[in-house]
């Protein structure tokens, strides 16, 4: 039996597949497999559709942020409002509804406009690794319509003392992006120490119909890792990441008036983590595993709205801390179990200063609150079990879920203050009315989720899956609490906000051949109380959360790869979603329309090399207040080094063009950008990495 099959029949969680890498040299008669993941910290137990992107991936391309290196993947669409700000959708699912981690690590924040999804250094990264679909079995709550996890590189033991690194540059010439990066480890077979480090500076981007305005970004970052192996079975593990970023663009988003100006200021992400593991404890307890972390994220931006005379600096602070235990059990070759508890603390604190300056050069400044300072509370208990009914045949996958949910705001007066300012004196404001925007409460609820899947081996080369699950959402805190003036528009919560419910169902077929594999998969999610932002009236431009009581997203993809030699391979996939807000008879907001990728790739011991396409049909069936756009078709080639011999070092070389024929097209799901939609023009990049 070929190793793929045996794997998943040996309970492989998220099921192994041939590597997807577009440079991957693997012959037909000896198929790499991808690692067998643990999706953040959960060992594998549960048969989920997923998309692994590997450290050659990664490399082997120009990025400008981590998540553009999931829009070749199947189901996988990235939104654009800006260049250094992006989203990825997931199956028609994005933002709320996705959880983004870094090493397993939650990444929240008060932002609609993804900023600190880019937070994220991608020289650091070894894996992307993405689940599609309902997740909130492992992660509760925002994971409902799937999770992005960007594994960091682990530097690992050796058997003797070693010193490594890496240096590198690359250039862009769409933005003018300058970027350099360094890595370095030193390791032994007890202990290792990591430290990395990168700058990058881009100007505005170009694309075929001009300059994108305000679209420049500058940020850093550094990073350390240890470990330590107390002995075989005890090893303690630290992780310490920082990343920061100023003036940078933002170019649009769905709460900005077109004209407006907006930008980062300063925008810094901050990673602690320490973890514990203990490891063959017993014969059938595996692995203990304790982890805490803490995580936050502090933004600050500039926005100019079209009254030249009004500025107003939005900030906030994010701060996510949590702890898990989750322990691995064996009983038998049939039977594995895993069990754990989670918890953590969101804690939110936003403001804004609104300055407006007369003609007579006196300042007026108002403080108010986007939203209440507000702590949201979770805590869980999961179990997880994999059971081979029919050994090499049919293997049941269970899991379920319970989390308590309690989130905690102060009261919200807007106006908070107002003074005057006039020849640097500072003037308050007395009696002020303070009007409360949301008042002291507390919201709370309990939820669980539960996942089955039934995989089975119809032959040696054909594999059926079938995925059943339950998927919930409880309301943020800014769709409680926020209020949103910018003068074009208002944006408000709802604190009667129910949480999301979901029935998400999932059917694969696969297909390993002589030289060729086939995927293919179906799937059928039925929402109750889905959130989204409702205008009150035709002439009105406010807009309040609010619950839609049914919503169907419908969708299928295919994808398949063929080994024409031991040189060459051919790589396709496509996927569709179609979804309905059933009362309304409408379709659904940033659903993005037929996709697909396809390249051709050329690989030896000396070079690799890929010419690709890009391509999306029209969409057309589309939300109230959403305009329609138009299907493109894009083309890109790359090529790259194998490693270069140079004694006691090497050199690797990488040089590709995006967007080969300059073409002027319109992302769907970046129509919420500001007056000029196009997206990035043709682009030349070139990339050198010394190693040593």
């Amino acid at each position: 039996m070929k190793p793929f099959i045996l794997l998943l029949l040996a309970g492989s969680s998220i099921y192994a597949q041939p590597v997807s890498s577009q440079f991957a040299t693997d012959s037909v008669k000896n198929i790499k497999m991808k690692e067998i993941t643990v999706f953040g910290d959960f060992p594998t137990t549960l048969s989920m559709p997923n998309v692994v992107v590997d450290k050659s991936t990664l490399e082997s391309s120009s990025f400008f942020t981590p998540a553009d290196a999931l829009q070749n993947e199947t189901g996988l669409s990235i939104a654009h409002d800006g260049i250094w700000s992006t989203s990825i959708n997931i199956r028609g699912f994005s933002e709320q509804r996705i959880l983004e981690m870094v090493d397993g690590d939650r990444i929240q924040t008060a932002t609609e406009h993804s900023g600190p999804l880019s937070t994220i250094d991608i020289n650091t990264l070894e894996k992307i690794e993405v689940i599609k679909g309902a997740s909130s079995v492992l992660y509760g709550t925002g994971a409902m319509g799937g999770v992005v996890n960007y594994v960091t590189k682990v530097p690992g033991y050796s058997s003797v003392f070693q010193t490594k690194g890496n240096v590198g540059t690359e250039f862009n010439t769409v933005n003018n992006l300058w970027a350099n990066f360094a890595n370095f480890q030193v390791t032994t077979n007890q202990w290792y120490i990591g430290l990395n480090g990168s700058f990058r500076t881009a100007q505005n981007t170009m694309t075929p119909g001009g300059a994108l305005l305000n679209s420049q970004f500058h940020d850093a970052s550094w990073g350390i890792k240890a470990g330590i192996m107390y002995s075989p079975n005890h090893e303690f593990k630290a992780n310490y990441q920082h990343f920061e970023g100023w003036d940078i663009g933002i170019p649009g988003g769905r709460t900005f008036p077109e004209t407006a100006v907006a930008r980062y200021t300063g925008i810094a992400r901050n990673q602690m983590v320490g973890e514990y593991i203990i490891s063959n404890i017993n014969e059938n307890l595996r692995q203990i595993k304790v982890k805490a972390y803490t995580q936050n994220i502090s933004r600050d931006v500039e926005l100019k709205p079209a009254d030249p005379s009004i500025i107003m600096l939005p900030g906030s602070l994010n701060k996510t801390s949590g702890a898990k235990i989750i322990t691995d059990w064996d009983f038998d070759y049939e039977k594995h179990l895993v069990l754990g508890v989670e918890g953590w603390l969101r804690d939110a604190k936003t403001i804004r200063l609104t300055e407006k300056n007369s003609a007579d050069t006196l300042l007026t400044v108002t403080g108010d609150l986007p939203s209440p300072n507000a702590k949201m509370y979770d805590a869980g208990i999961f179990a997880l079990y994999s059971y081979k009914i029919i050994p090499e045949k049919l293997t049941i996958d269970a899991g379920l879920r319970f989390d308590y949910i309690q989130i905690v705001n102060d009261t919200a007066y807007n106006p908070l203050f107002r003074y005057t300012e006039k020849g640097g004196i500072k003037t308050p404001v007395i009696n002020l009315t303070r009007n409360p925007m949301y008042v002291a409460s507390m919201h709370e609820n309990l939820n669980y989720a539960a996942h089955l899947d039934l995989v089975y081996n119809l032959t040696k080369s054909q594999l059926f899956t079938f995925s059943l699950s339950n998927s919930y959402r409880a309301p943020s805190i800014e769709e409680l609490f926020k209020y949103i003036n910018l003068g074009a528009s208002i944006h408000e919560g709802n604190v009667n906000l129910k949480p999301e419910q979901g029935t998400f169902s999932n059917l694969n077929y696969t297909l390993l051949g002589n030289n060729f594999t086939l995927k293919a998969d179906v799937f059928g999610n039925y929402l109750t109380n889905l959130i989204r932002e409702i205008q009150t009236s035709s002439i009105s431009n406010i807009w309040v959360n609010q619950n839609i009581s049914k919503a169907l997203f419908l969708g299928a993809e295919l994808e398949g790869k063929w080994w024409i030699t031991n040189h060459f391979t051919l790589l396709a996939n496509m996927s569709y979603t179609h979804t309905r807000d059933i009362e309304a008879n409408t379709a659904l907001p940033q659903i993005p329309p037929l996709n697909g990728f396809a390249s051709i790739n050329y690989n030896n011991k000396q070079i690799g090399a890929s010419f690709s396409t890009l391509w999306a049909a029209d969409q057309n069936d589309i939300a109230p207040n959403e305009t329609a756009t138009a299907g493109h078709v894009i083309f890109n080639i790359d090529a790259h080094s194998t490693e270069i011999d140079l004694k006691n070092s090497h050199l690797q070389l990488y040089a590709g063009v995006n967007n080969l024929l300059n073409t002027a097209y319109f992302d769907h799901l970046s129509s919420t950008r500001g007056v000029l939609k196009l997206e990035s023009g043709r682009n030349i990049y070139l990339k050198v990495k010394y190693g040593w």
